[in-house]
């Protein structure tokens, strides 16, 4: 028998051996070896760690509480490693959490939400619920997603008492103005309750034409002028920026760029507001105060736009429905178990 084939086999074998071995991901550590106390202690907030994770599980399921533990890893793995974190140490990002579900859970129960000590804007998020709804929704994405991004835009402008939103302001309006004079302008890149950008708007006519989200009687825009226009209606606003977290979902899940599936994965809450405040930090499963924070307000805001709410400084109060109809609530089978 000849020997070019089993030469031809040998060799293929042997380059099959040489191809370098696709990295494997390292184990998860046990989250006691990211508690970088004494045993004691240790213990003590290893068991916060898992009560949170039983009442979120309890309150929104287990897909929620999985997403719970997977980010608290991701924090606790960051700070440890010297990446990017939203605290300098466990016990303040636990502690942090055990705020979060506290308010969750009362926001669940229908009770007064207290919302006091943590980084939210309801007041911004609330007048648009309906905005928001209709604009996640269209795109087949969790409303508290879009939500926790516009909580943290409006957040962030309200910081430095005032000062950075109105600088935002008169940049948008002096933007604006160079847009309609010149064509383009050289600032603010940025508009409207999301801060999505005029340039990313421009580029979602094809994936609203394919969910069928956009009206097919108004005009699509196609210039700088009358994208920051669009921009400053707050459903269009939230339209594009679901648009284009839409596009980054499908393509992080492996989904082709014309699927229209609905999506409900839990941890979109952390990767839907970390990718739209800072996508390179994202890439790198870095945590920081937005993309820590953004996935609590989702999992809050995909509870509180299911109803009616009045904010009041730091607390949300429900509304009751009156009129022909109406009836009492009845008692949430939820036991209270946060801690």
């Amino acid at each position: 028998m000849p020997l070019g084939p089993w030469l031809v086999l040998l060799a293929a074998g042997l380059l099959y051996l040489a191809l370098p071995i696709p990295p494997t991901l390292p184990p998860s550590p046990s989250l006691r070896d990211l508690l970088p106390y004494p045993r004691e202690e240790r213990e003590a907030w290893v068991s916060l760690h898992l009560a949170l994770k039983a009442s979120l599980h309890q309150l929104l399921g287990k897909e929620a509480a999985r997403a719970y533990d997977r980010l608290l890893r991701l924090e606790l793995r960051n700070q440890g490693s010297g990446k990017r974190a939203a605290y300098p140490e466990p016990k303040s990002a636990l502690l942090a959490a055990k705020r979060w579900v506290e308010a969750i859970g009362q926001a669940t129960r229908g009770q007064k939400v207290d919302l006091k000590g943590l980084p939210t804007a309801p007041h911004h998020v609330l007048p648009h619920a309906r905005e928001i709804r209709a604009a996640a929704s269209a795109l087949g994405i969790p409303y508290g997603v879009l939500a926790a991004i516009v909580d943290n835009e409006q957040y962030g402008g309200d910081k430095a008492l005032g000062l950075s939103r109105g600088v935002r302001e008169a940049a948008d309006g002096l933007a604006q103005g160079l847009a309609e004079v010149q064509g383009h302008a050289p600032l603010s890149r940025t508009l409207g309750l999301a801060q999505m950008s005029w340039e990313d708007a421009l580029k979602q006519r094809e994936r609203l034409r394919l969910f069928g989200a956009w009206d097919p009687a108004r005009p699509f825009p196609t210039t700088e002028t009358e994208a920051r226009k669009a921009l400053e209606d707050p459903y269009l606003n939230l339209l594009f920026t679901a648009s284009r977290l839409r596009g980054y979902f499908n393509a992080l899940l492996g989904l082709p760029p014309w699927d229209t599936r609905l999506l409900e994965d839990p941890w979109l809450y952390y990767v839907g507001p970390a990718w739209h405040n800072y996508p390179l930090r994202a890439q790198n499963l870095e945590t920081w105060e937005d993309s820590f924070h953004g996935f609590f307000k989702g999992l809050l805001y995909q509870v509180v736009l299911d109803g009616r709410w009045h904010p009041e400084g730091h607390t949300l109060l429900p509304l009751k429905a009156w009129g022909p109809g109406a009836q009492p609530p009845a008692p949430s089978p939820l036991p209270t178990l946060t801690p």
